[in-house]
């Protein structure tokens, strides 16, 4: 009605449109009249959260609380509605817009406002006030305890105890709550299918047959992806049957992740998507909510879980395996009912987390202190089967009641004994259980018979007692410690490393499995950056095919959508606890890897078909003209680059990308993702047929900062190291004349797609050419490069070769250097010995003392294998030197004029490349490590445990003494040990500290790295950032250690019945970051929480999150016209420390095949230290600005938002006390985020512009 109203230009619309105006103008008079709704105690509220000011700051202050700082937020907020007035009124001037183009501008103009919730630029984190922290407690536990022989804690104090609490009035009566489980591994000793085939599937279908039957039963299911299979394949009434046990209570999700993951090696992004993506399939399928973990089978366990499940409003979680130690000291405290709690102070995050007493979650294990009585209650009889539960169990009968129900009702009692509550929780089950009708019947119908029996003699035994599920516990416990005003205790660490004791009666410590099978976990992190970067592009290419309506491509995007579904379960899959560890059958890795080589795959031919319609300037009309410089011929190899290919440009008015060259000159098109959420400086290095060539950027300007390396080849056959190929020695090393690398610097726009072009140049390309020194590269031709290929022999007088200027390599150590430091390497082993950093005039500091070294434990038979590490205590020496084997060791050194490095090659086994830039930015302060590592077919290199070791002389010292004993002291006294403390990542989400343990050795001392680790002493902070999951290591002072592989032929004996022989070529690559600590610093109380710099944060995303590059061929059809750039985040980037964690399209809740309008924005704002530093090249504020703003005016490309709803992480709910109107936001700068917290937001898209 309006718009005719416009058209009619009459007076009356005239007057209409005058009051209407005037109304609105008195509604927003009232509206900014109302006070300010940020109270100060807001501000205040997150300086309790562990954020203060740092002293002197050149930053603005966090806030405090009243007096004249809110009194300035109080103008600050007046002066920003005068303008939003202004700016409002003048919009209502221009009445002849649009109505939905004025309240674009309108948010448009909040999203410009600074966020008053955002907090300091820089923010120092404190450590959160907890009644227990792992590292201290840990510190003081006797390894081997006078129970280790009889594997049982339970010893003469405990039964005191037990037997005085009978005697307490006030102790509430024993309430036991009898949860039947079964633990379904999704992949171990057979594959995934095969265990849903011949278990998983018969479990669900007795359960929801037999539980009809039996009325009281209960059970809890957790690996969704198991449930998943089954709800596929099961008649209707089976489906509603499960409904209907759901949503009674008496079948309970928990967890509800695709996998139970494991916590030690899963970085965040899997680890949360794994758990989005069962709690989407349970909501759009079950319509149910998880409330309760269960993590029973991980191999230690970490505080990501915890977090995450605590912004899933969880109630509360269950964990399992811990170490033996840990186990007594819980039971002896009464405290294994905790709070669990983050490192840093917050307010978020906490989850009440309950560590099952004993060793096992199996009957044996669980039912009480003393397994010889608990295989009494495990009443499986199958014929056929032998086990000691089937001999020693024997059904209840009218007879044996009484007695069975006294002698159980001790263990359960017993166990209750260890919590102030008295309530125990006993699960009933074990691996694959409750796959035979004849097992549930003779577990239920025994259980049933004592539980009736208890009951209905409640004057003699007085105990409650019922099947139940998890929720009941914490329902209880909870109410019980309120009706005594007790409260649980809070605990902050976590449980690395896990040491059990039950299997031989001595410590056995699971940190083997971090590094094993290191090919497959970096296959992992491969799909992980090829998922996200398709995740980010689907979301924004098919919204934008939706508002743009170009029916062919939504039709593509539709029918392609499913791959993105199968990839996100095959990536989840595989952060299983028996998958990513490497702890599975070498024929189930197998399976596992090539489930995620099929999805790197379609992945990135994702990533293409959503390029290509963000590129194409008119409605996209054309598809597969892209290309990835990845070619990937079996998932048993790594990834090889592509040359691109140069053609001979076209007619300009159909090859856009030609213009401006000349007639008939060859030319090839590339395109470059950048993932990330901010601007980027990167080093991109790209493979070329020719090494004459220049490098021209989307504005046609020719790159000046390039270099042209050779690619090396090696005459032998062998694999392809990053050198070529080799075999049993090094070979005869040649450069390549068919392949050439090209590297040059850029800054990429964040969220960008930025295409490049490569011309050949006769002119200048000679000053970008490397000069290459190597002993060996020279013998056939100086001058020029010499030739060799696995496919070619040797030539003299090869013509028409790039003039690399080979020489002989000096003698003496090799050196190079930068504007920002010098390093030094050994002349004999090519190893980097010192590095010596330069002050702002370039003037040489004190060198620093940094040596590499790889070495190797020898692994102990049959106690090290793919779950244990142990070393073999039979060798004088822990250590062996596993170079030596190979005497031809060949250094090349490559210079140019924007990287330096030094490679050295032993034989087949090891390439070990360090580079440095000169590009004038903060990578020049940066080290590149990259290794090449292949233990070649077994039986070489046998029980062998491989590692990089940097030994400094930073002085890692704990600040104080950690092991005390107040019996030993006075003996001790002064000869208390120097011990190493280094700080870890866990799941790339936070870090621990880790002082070493004396009474144990390196075995229980190596923890678990996803992105990296730093040491520090009071001047300098080293930090090595990786890629994927490994251990990590500080045994001796100024020593930070990694492993890189693993052989062992021997069994470890926990399960899997095979040893790890299977290693693959692996490619790690590192950075090696050396910074200056704040002058005069000294420990304050309470102590702060130690984090990574900026600079290390954004070295690791990009580790992580590498940019991605696609080939433009254009040779079958005449190409469309593209876009130079892409900015997908045009209005700008997200704060520094802002990490876009996912853009992950929701499936329709009907069609779960097929997209919806909607997807989960999930974002984490990674805490930094800025008082850490490498010096003024490393400022980012150029690259990256620091900002109090929050995330500003940030927009997804020309997509239009219909709403922003803040959910719980897994994108359902939010927090149940808050009505949906709170939780929607009327634009994107509304989104608070703390330091290290990670939120998750539902944005639903427009349909149409």
């Amino acid at each position: 009605m309006s718009f005719k109203l416009f058209r009619r230009g009459s007076a009356r619309c005239i007057g209409l449109l005058s009051a209407f105006v005037t109304i609105l103008l008195c509604l927003y008079y009232i509206s900014i009249g109302q006070p300010n709704p940020a109270p100060a105690t807001e501000v205040g509220s997150a300086t309790a959260a562990g954020r203060v000011q740092l002293p002197n700051s050149q930053f603005g202050g966090f806030g405090v609380v009243g007096g004249v700082a809110a009194t300035r937020q109080q103008q600050a907020h007046k002066q920003q509605q005068q303008q939003h007035l202004s700016t409002f009124a003048n919009q209502k001037r221009l009445s002849e817009l649009p109505t939905a183009k004025q309240q674009e501008q309108s948010i448009q103009n909040e999203q410009e406002q600074d966020n008053p919730d955002w907090g300091d630029k820089c923010y120092v984190l404190l450590q959160s006030n907890t009644n227990i922290t792992a590292t201290e407690e840990h510190s003081k536990f006797d390894f081997q305890p006078e129970w280790m022989r009889s594997k049982e804690y339970w010893d003469r104090g405990f039964e005191e105890r037990f037997e005085n609490q009978k005697k307490e009035k006030q102790r509430p009566p024993l309430k036991v709550i009898v949860v039947p489980h079964s633990h379904n591994d999704p992949g171990w000793l057979k594959t995934f299918t095969n265990y849903f085939q011949s278990d998983s599937r018969q479990i669900l279908n007795l359960l929801v047959t037999k539980m009809q039957e039996y009325k009281d039963m209960t059970f809890i299911w957790s690996e969704i992806s198991f449930l998943q299979l089954w709800w596929d394949q099961a008649h209707p009434t089976k489906q509603r049957a499960l409904k209907r046990l759901i949503n009674s209570g008496r079948i309970e999700i928990t967890t509800g992740g695709w996998v139970m993951t494991d916590e030690a090696n899963v970085h965040i992004y899997p680890m949360l998507d794994q758990l989005i993506e069962g709690h989407q399939w349970l909501k759009n399928n079950l319509n149910v909510t998880p409330k309760v973990g269960w993590s029973i089978d991980p191999f230690g366990h970490g505080s990501t879980v915890p977090y995450l499940l605590s912004g899933s409003n969880f109630e509360g979680t269950i964990i399992q395996r811990i170490h033996y130690a840990w186990k007594q000291w819980f039971a002896r405290q009464e405290s294994g009912d905790f709070i669990w709690t983050p490192y840093w102070r917050t307010q978020k995050g906490h989850m009440l987390t309950h560590n099952m007493p004993f060793d096992i979650y199996s009957i044996k294990g669980s039912c009480g202190p003393h397994p010889f009585i608990c295989l009494n209650f495990d009443f499986r009889k199958i014929p056929g089967e032998y086990t000691e539960y089937s001999v020693k169990a024997q059904f209840i009968t009218d007879e044996n009641i009484e007695e069975k129900a006294q002698l159980l009702l001790e263990q359960y009692a017993r166990t209750a004994s260890l919590f102030p509550h008295n309530v125990a929780l006993i699960p009933v089950g074990d691996d694959f259980r409750y796959n035979k009708e004849r097992e549930v019947d003779q577990q239920y119908t025994n259980y049933k018979k004592l539980i009736d029996h208890i009951m209905n003699n409640k004057r003699l035994y007085n105990v409650d007692i019922k099947f139940g599920t998890p929720s009941d516990y914490f329902k209880a416990i909870r109410e019980r410690m309120k009706e005594r005003s007790l409260s649980f205790p809070s605990f902050k660490g976590d449980f690395f490393v896990y040491s059990d004791i039950f299997s031989e009666g001595r410590p056995a410590y699971w940190s083997g499995y971090f590094t094993t099978r290191p090919f497959y976990k970096l296959l992992s992190s491969e799909l992980e950056h090829n998922l996200r970067a398709a995740e980010i592009l689907f979301t924004l290419a098919y919204n934008t095919a939706r508002q743009g309506r170009h029916e062919n491509s939504i039709k593509i995007y539709e029918k392609n959508y499913e791959h993105i579904i199968v990839a996100r379960r095959n990536l989840g899959l595989f952060q299983h606890h028996d998958a990513i560890t490497g702890t599975s059958k070498a024929s189930v890795m197998r399976d596992y890897a090539m489930r995620l080589f099929e999805s790197i795959q379609s992945m990135v031919k994702m990533q293409q078909s959503c390029l290509e319609l963000l590129l194409q300037k008119d409605p996209p009309h054309q598809h597969g003209f892209l290309l990835s410089e990845f070619e990937r011929d079996n998932f048993n190899w790594m990834p090889r680059k592509m040359s691109i290919q140069m053609v001979t440009a076209g007619d300009e008015s159909t090859n856009p990308s030609s213009a401006g060259n000349g007639a008939g000159e060859p030319v090839g098109t590339f395109v470059i993702y950048n993932s990330l959420a901010q601007k980027r400086m990167e080093i991109i290095t790209l493979r070329v047929p020719q090494p004459n060539v220049k490098i021209l950027n989307d504005l046609g300007e020719e790159m000046k900062h390039i270099q042209i390396n050779p690619v090396w080849n090696i005459t032998e056959e062998g694999y392809n190291m990053g050198f070529g190929g080799t075999t049993g020695t090094a070979g005869s090393i040649r450069i390549s004349t068919r392949r050439y690398e090209v590297m040059f610097v850029t800054e990429l726009e964040p969220l960008s797609l930025t295409t490049f072009r490569v011309h050949p140049d006769e002119v200048n390309y000679k000053r970008s050419i490397a000069t290459v020194y190597c002993d060996d590269c020279t013998e056939t031709n100086t001058g020029s490069g010499s030739t060799s290929t696995p496919e070619r022999p040797v030539t003299a007088n090869v013509t028409a070769l790039p003039d690399f200027e080979t020489r002989a390599k000096p003698g003496g150590d090799i050196q190079l250097e930068n504007p920002h430091m010098r390093l030094l390497f050994d002349e004999k082993s090519g190893f980097l010995k010192t590095i010596t950093r330069k002050n702002q005039k370039k003037q040489l500091l004190k060198p620093l003392q940094c040596n590499i070294k790889f070495a190797a434990y020898r692994s102990a038979q049959f106690h090290s294998g793919a779950y244990l590490f142990k070393t073999d205590p039979e060798q004088s020496e822990a250590e062996k030197d596993v170079l030596e084997q190979y005497t031809d060791v060949r250094i090349i050194i490559t210079s140019g004029p924007i990287a330096s490095d030094v490679t050295v090659i032993y034989g087949p086994f090891l390439a070990h490349t360090v580079r440095i830039f000169n590009t004038r930015t903060h990578l020049d302060t940066g080290i590149y490590i990259e290794n090449d590592i292949d233990f070649e077919p077994p039986p070489k290199n046998r029980e062998t445990e491989l590692f990089m070791r940097l030994v400094t002389n930073i002085d890692n010292i704990a600040a104080t003494p950690q092991q005390r004993d107040v019996l030993k002291e006075a003996a001790e006294a002064g000869t208390m040990p120097e011990l190493p403390v280094f700080y870890s990542d866990q799941n790339g989400f936070q870090y621990h500290e880790r002082i070493k343990v004396p009474a144990i050795g390196i075995e229980g001392n190596y923890f678990p790295i996803t992105s990296g680790a730093f040491m520090q002493d009071s001047h300098l902070r080293l930090t090595l950032l990786t890629t994927h999951a490994q251990g990590a290591a500080s045994y001796e002072p100024g020593q930070l250690e990694v492993m890189l592989d693993r052989r062992t032929l021997y069994d470890d004996y926990r399960g899997m019945g095979e040893g790890v022989v299977d290693s693959h070529l692996t490619r790690h690559k590192f950075w090696l970051l050396v910074e200056d600590m704040p002058a005069g610093q000294h420990e304050v109380k309470p102590p702060n929480y130690k984090i990574p710099s900026l600079q290390a944060q954004h070295l690791a995303n990009g580790l992580r999150y590498p940019p991605n590059i696609y080939f433009i061929s254009n040779y079958e059809q005449p190409q469309a016209a593209l876009h130079s750039r892409v900015r997908l985040l045009p209005q700008g980037q997200l704060p520094c420390d802002v990490h876009l964690t996912t853009l992950r399209t929701l499936s329709d809740p009907e069609l779960q095949l097929f997209p919806s309008a909607s997807a989960l924005l999930v974002l984490h704002r990674q805490g930094f230290d800025c008082s850490v530093s490498a010096g003024h090249e490393s400022d980012l504020s150029t690259l990256c600005p620091l900002s109090a703003k929050g995330l500003g005016a940030v927009q997804l490309g020309q997509l239009r938002l219909e709403s922003i709803e803040a959910t719980s992480l897994t994108g359902l709910q939010a927090e149940p006390d808050k009505s949906k109107s709170k939780l929607r936001l009327k634009s994107l700068s509304q989104i608070s985020l703390e330091p290290m917290e990670l939120r998750t937001f539902n944005l639903t898209f427009r349909g149409e512009l």
